[in-house]
């Protein structure tokens, strides 16, 4: 019968230390990259939120005379009209006042303001224009980064 000597045994917890921190720097460096990727990926939507939304309110209200550029208080805006069943029409009305981009629905000439809407995000400017069924958006983010999108309009605005 053999016995094991104790040189054995160290050269076994070693062995077994020395894999057990290999594997703790491996998952720590990997979280480290992966909360890297993770913020990158988080500012780069921050980034295009604001354009995002706008594109995307735009496109749902893409028929016939519902779409339109115009002014809002002062301030550039997107129209986006829609005709209820009993004949009321609503609209939703996309600006920025007072440092947010802001969303405002109601029924067309309310009367509401521009501080009745509701803020989406944090915004410095939105720039709006239509040249026939090509509606233009230049907007600048909280950051002061600018984006600029054309919505081009299948049915016709």
């Amino acid at each position: 019968m053999k016995t094991k000597s104790g040189s054995g045994i160290a050269a076994s917890l070693i062995v077994a230390c020395v894999f057990g921190v290999a594997m703790l720097l491996a998952l720590t460096t990997g979280a480290g990259v992966y909360r890297q990727v993770q913020d990158r990926v988080n500012g780069s939507a921050d980034e295009r939120l604001g354009i995002t939304y706008i594109t995307a309110k735009i496109h749902s209200y893409d028929m016939a005379d519902s779409v339109k550029a115009g002014s809002f208080g002062g301030e550039d805006a997107v129209f986006l009209q829609e005709r209820l069943s009993d004949g009321m029409v609503c609209e939703t009305i996309i600006y920025v006042h007072n440092g947010w981009l802001m969303e405002l629905f109601c029924v067309k000439d309310s009367g509401l303001g521009p501080d009745d809407g509701q803020q989406i995000i944090e915004a410095q400017d939105l720039t709006v224009t239509q040249d026939g069924r090509m509606i233009g958006i230049d907007y600048t983010d909280a950051d002061g980064r600018r984006e600029t999108s054309y919505v081009y309009l299948r049915s016709g605005g």
